[in-house]
This record gives C-alpha cells, sequence and structure tokens, in this order.
C-alpha cells in the first residue's frame, strides 16, 4: 500500500470524480430531512418511550435516522464505485499506474469523508437550532453522535465497495446491493436471542441507543469502547475482503 496513492485516488474522487455532484446532492438531501425532522421532533415524542414527557434531544433524532435511512443513502452512492469502472473498463489504465490495495483505500477513504462530513454538518446544524430553541446544546452527546454515527456508516461504505468489487457491472452490483441490505434486516430481526444478530451493523447501531440515552457524565466506557473497536472491525474486514477480491481478478 501506497499513502500517497491512496491520498491521489481520494482527492481526484472527491475533487474531480463524476459522482461528486450526484454524492453531494443525495447528501443535502438528507442532511435536509435530518434537520426537519429535528424542527418537528416535538410531535414525534409519542413514538419514543421518553420519561416526564420531555423534547427528544436533537442528537438522538438525528442519530435514529441514521440508524434506519443512511444505510440506504450509502448503498445509492456507493453501490458503483467500482463496478462502474469494471464496466467500462477504465479501472484497466487505473491499476496499472497504482498499487490495488491503494486504488480500494482511496476509494473507500473518498466516500468515509464525504459521510463523515455529511454526519459533521447534521451535528453542527443541529446544535444550532438546539441553542437557537433555548435548548441545552448537549456538546459531548453531539459528539458522541458524530463518532458513532461516522463508524456506523463506515461498515455500510466498506459492505457496498465489496459488492461493487465482486460485480461485473452496475446493474448486478445494484442487486446485490439490495439482496444483501434485505439479508442483513433479516438477520437483525431474527431478535436478540440470536447470534446472527452480531453479523449486522443494525445491531451495534442499535446498541448505541442506550449510550446516549443517559448524559455524558453517565457514559458506559466499556460498551462504548466496545462498540466502537466491533465497528471498527466490521468495516476493516470488509475491506480487507474487498482488498482480496480485487488482488485475484484478472482484470
Amino acid at each position: 500500500m501506497n499513502l500517497s496513492e491512496t491520498g491521489v485516488i481520494a482527492e481526484d474522487e472527491l475533487l474531480r470524480g463524476p459522482k461528486i455532484k450526484y454524492l453531494l446532492s443525495i447528501s443535502g438531501i438528507f442532511v435536509f430531512l435530518c434537520l426537519l425532522l429535528i424542527h418537528y421532533s416535538t410531535s414525534l415524542l409519542s413514538l419514543f418511550p421518553f420519561e416526564n414527557g420531555v423534547n427528544i434531544p436533537h442528537y438522538l433524532i438525528s442519530y435514529l435516522l441514521v440508524l434506519v435511512l443512511a444505510p440506504f443513502v450509502v448503498m445509492v452512492a456507493s453501490y458503483d464505485f467500482i463496478s462502474n469502472e469494471m464496466e467500462t473498463g477504465s479501472i484497466r489504465y487505473v491499476i496499472s499506474k497504482i498499487d490495488r490495495t491503494s486504488f480500494i483505500l482511496g476509494k473507500f477513504l473518498a466516500l468515509f469523508i464525504v459521510f463523515t462530513f455529511v454526519v459533521s454538518v447534521i451535528a453542527v446544524m443541529g446544535s444550532i437550532y438546539a441553542y437557537f430553541s433555548g435548548n441545552a446544546l448537549h456538546i459531548g452527546e453531539t459528539v458522541l453522535f458524530w463518532i458513532l454515527s461516522s463508524l456506523y456508516l463506515g461498515c455500510f461504505v466498506s459492505i457496498f465497495l465489496f459488492i461493487s468489487t465482486l460485480s461485473e457491472n452496475n446493474k448486478t452490483s445494484f442487486l446485490m446491493s439490495i439482496v444483501f441490505i434485505i439479508i442483513l434486516l433479516f438477520l437483525f430481526l431474527q431478535g436478540y436471542d440470536n447470534y446472527l444478530k452480531y453479523l449486522t451493523p443494525y445491531f451495534y447501531g442499535i446498541e448505541n441507543i442506550g449510550i446516549f440515552r443517559g448524559s455524558s457524565h453517565n457514559v458506559e466506557f466499556i460498551k462504548l469502547l466496545k462498540n466502537i473497536f466491533t465497528m471498527i472491525l466490521y468495516t476493516t474486514l470488509f475491506l480487507s475482503m474487498s482488498l482480496s477480491a480485487i488482488k485475484r481478478r484478472d482484470l
């Protein structure tokens, strides 16, 4: 792996890539939807088991939206990130000049930066909205939202990047991505008594809600560190499979 080459690939995708405007458009819609739900969070109070009739904190509303909708946003944005180059044959030109490991990591880094930036915008805008609405800022919880949401989305970026690496064309990649996300949902919905839940990012994302329910002074640090480590491990596993898959392909 060459870090310089990885940076070049990521920079090229972010600054000159054909999909960057598309990514920004999807991200803008997602941010707007988050802010809209934060604004109307009072009307959603009855859906969640909060005590004493308190308002739902902006960071928790945002996190719930990330849990539910963000995986589909990531899928739409990344399913063809590599399969498109497979389909057009442009990948042969790229990998003739750089290492395949740097190519995959550069692609991942570009997507991860975009979605981390999206989460940052949601966190900042939510805090600003809370401040001007006369609510507490919850700086500690907002930072946790940023960290855990970014890692959660990183899991799905690595998943769909792996699927895109396996696919010969965009149509195959899209269909495989849909099937895979349905399988993940099915495994998670089997219930907490089923060990298959540990195979899905959804489980670890839901686990983090318990961390948000307490104050930043009462965070269960062991549980927090365990969830962070597991999501990093999950992302690393799928990135490793992507690297293995592209190294074995005859391009």
